[in-house]
């Protein structure tokens, strides 16, 4: 059995950046957002990228099957 990541699930990375960006306005509105959402995105992250998956469940073109594909796709050139 293969085991492979998916790229789909770095939107939830993307999230987090959004999340300190709110925390980084330091406005009183969207700071107790960032607050909240922020362990909920980190639980998200971990459980959805850096758990590999059954590659017979990944659609090819989602397919990370190296470091290299996942260096790849955090760095935004898939």
């Amino acid at each position: 059995m293969n085991k492979t990541y998916d790229r789909r699930c770095f939107a939830f990375l993307g999230f987090l950046f959004f999340l300190f960006f709110l925390g980084f306005l330091r406005s009183t509105k969207f700071f107790h957002l960032a607050s909240l959402a922020a362990p909920a995105s980190f639980a998200s992250l971990a459980a959805l990228i850096f758990v590999p998956r059954n590659s017979d469940q990944v659609p090819a073109q989602y397919r990370l099957n190296t470091v290299q594909d996942i260096f790849r796709a955090l760095v935004g050139k898939i």
